[in-house]
């Protein structure tokens, strides 16, 4: 006669055992499965500032490579959740930034997703960050808010009426110009007066993060925006320099990077396969930056462009000795809010390179002189100020109203004391 199946206590522990052990072999094989395979699935939820998803938008999803046109890994269109799924090669995905790794240069790489929406005629554009790295994380999932008020911003009012139809085979991107220079740019710089004195100590430290962000802008939009960062470096050494400004002189620290900008037109295609041109975007960013070029030096001449003067700091002078300076402004002087970011100006070079390029595709001449290189400070930048004794001393920032951040320029000017008794001195 066949016994009722018991397990005894010390059966079920050695049962219970086996399973977790199962259960523990199985967990790491599809770990080790998911990291070996090349396949990496990426999950981008389009959301507004409510969290409720954005559904029916067009999503294209861009990779860029150094000295090559951006391209489309790819376009969709979000689903009920603001959902947009895709498969693609790990590898083939990184491409160069896979070599650049193994050759030691640790960078994160940003993915620029543009999105579209047909029904409202607007626009955005954001930046999905990747750190570069052999193994393949398997899945990738982000969640992009867009804010009406903020990013899609930018109306199509122009096409309203022809792009109501545009339908995901239709819908087409098209790169129109790819332009990189790489050139010794200024990163800070302070002028002095007669009567004024200053030096600039810059210090970058190792294992610190310089991030450059993605700046855009639209044929129908006044003026660029900053994204986010698409464009990140690890400092593999620590590095320090000295800038100094005599009197009536001025002082810069600059390094060697490269300035690249994009021209991506958004066109619909008829029955006919004729294009019609929906809206142009301009992007324009920073990367590969050679810390090991930080120098004192004066960088290519650059396009200033759009600015305003903000008071910084004041203080009243005492000579010139070491110890007696009357003003030092740091990083944090020159951040708004809490957004440690800074506008560079871009060189003559790049300025005259994008002043025929979007004049040439009908973008506002207002675009242009706030085109600027935008980067994210980790480094630490200190200005001393000295002033003739007695003079009232005012530190400017360069202010750029249209972004809401600061130049990397202080301008210094000087006040003579007043007499005893009041009046000017005769």
């Amino acid at each position: 006669m066949m016994q009722p199946f018991n397990l005894s206590i010390l059966s079920r522990k050695k049962f219970a055992l086996v399973l977790a052990t199962i259960i523990l072999i199985t967990s790491t094989f599809i770990v080790i499965w998911s990291i070996n395979s090349d396949e990496c699935t990426f999950e981008i939820y389009i959301i507004d500032k409510k969290g409720e998803p954005i559904r029916d938008v067009f999503v294209t999803v861009w990779m860029w490579y150094p000295g090559e046109p951006s391209h489309v890994v790819a376009i969709s269109k979000s689903d009920a959740k603001g959902l947009v799924k895709f498969k693609t090669s790990w590898k083939k995905l990184l491409g160069i930034w896979l070599d650049r790794y193994k050759s030691g240069k640790r960078e994160g790489v940003g993915l620029i997703v543009d999105i579209y929406d047909s029904g409202n005629s607007t626009v955005a554009t954001k930046v999905i960050m990747l750190d570069i790295k052999q193994g393949n994380p398997g899945i990738v999932k982000r969640t992009l808010i867009v804010s009406n008020a903020i990013e899609i911003k930018n109306q199509i009012n122009k096409h309203k009426e022809a792009s109501e139809g545009v339908g995901l085979a239709s819908y087409t991107p098209i790169v129109e110009k790819t332009y990189e220079h790489r050139g010794r740019t200024n990163i800070a710089y302070v002028k002095t007066d007669s009567n004024t004195m200053a030096t600039i100590d810059y210090v970058m430290m190792k294992g610190e993060k310089t991030r450059a962000r993605l700046l855009v802008g639209y044929t129908y939009s006044d003026y660029t925006s900053i994204s986010d960062p698409i464009y990140t470096y690890t400092h593999d050494i620590s590095k320090g320099v000295t800038a100094n400004a005599d009197l009536s002189s001025t002082g810069w620290i600059s390094m060697i990077m490269t300035t690249r900008f994009e021209i991506i037109g958004y066109y619909w295609q008829d029955e006919d396969g004729n294009l019609h041109l929906m809206y142009r975007e301009l992007r324009l960013w920073a990367y590969d930056f050679d810390i090991n070029s930080l120098s004192t030096l004066k960088g290519e001449d650059p396009a200033w462009g759009s600015y305003s003067d903000d008071l910084l700091k004041s203080g009243t002078g005492k000579g010139f000795e070491l110890i007696d300076f009357a003003i030092k402004i740091y990083n944090i002087d020159l951040y708004t809010s809490s957004t440690k970011i800074l506008d560079i100006p871009i060189s003559v070079q790049v300025y005259d390179a994008l002043s025929a390029i979007l004049s040439k595709y009908g973008f506002p001449s207002s675009l242009l002189p706030t085109a600027k290189i935008v980067i994210g400070v980790t480094s630490t930048e200190i200005w001393t100020i000295w002033g003739s004794n007695g003079y009232r001393i005012h530190a400017y920032g360069r202010y750029v109203s249209v972004h809401g951040v600061y130049f990397m320029a202080i301008d210094i000017e000087s006040n003579p004391p007043t007499p005893p008794g009041g009046g000017p001195y005769i």
